[in-house]
């Protein structure tokens, strides 16, 4: 597991909302999502799968977020059960102090996670359900979780 701190300019948009589902519970308490994006992006010439979800914003210092990747290998080859060893990549995301002039972020790695998800290619729509444990570097968080949500497509897609 690893941990990063990362400042952003403020005046920049973080988030898309979106009318899908992402929900978590941590221990008794569960959380809606009120930003969530599903989409398949490239990174370094390397597609991936991405489904993020989160809360807050950096403004009253409430942020906090989820972020899951998978390598893209085809839409009719997402379906299925990954682990990390699996390629899954399973990040959370939050708000910290930052110098004036930006926004600090810290994001740490899981130590595990698993990630169940079914896509309709037909409907763009993937249903499925997540679980993290993040324990290194004084984290203790165990995420379970479920979503519902559409693939975005960049607009000369459609």
């Amino acid at each position: 597991m690893t941990t990063q701190v990362i400042f952003l300019p403020k005046e920049k948009p973080l988030v898309l909302v979106r009318d899908d589902t992402f929900q978590w519970r941590l221990g008794g308490k569960q959380k809606t999502a009120k930003f969530r994006s599903f989409y398949q992006g490239e990174f370094l010439g390397e597609p991936y799968w991405a489904i993020d979800g989160g809360t807050g914003n950096f403004d009253d210092e409430s942020y906090f977020a989820f972020s899951l990747t998978l390598p893209y290998q085809s839409d009719e080859a997402l379906t299925g059960t990954y682990n990390l060893s699996h390629g899954l990549t399973f990040g959370h995301s939050h708000w910290i102090p930052a110098p004036p002039g930006f926004i600090g972020m810290a994001r740490v790695t899981a130590d595990s996670a698993t990630l169940s998800i079914k896509y309709d290619t037909k409907t763009d729509i993937a249903t499925g359900s997540f679980e993290a444990v993040f324990k290194s570097h004084r984290y203790r968080l165990n995420p379970k979780g479920i979503f519902t949500m559409t693939r975005l497509r960049p607009p000369e897609a459609n």
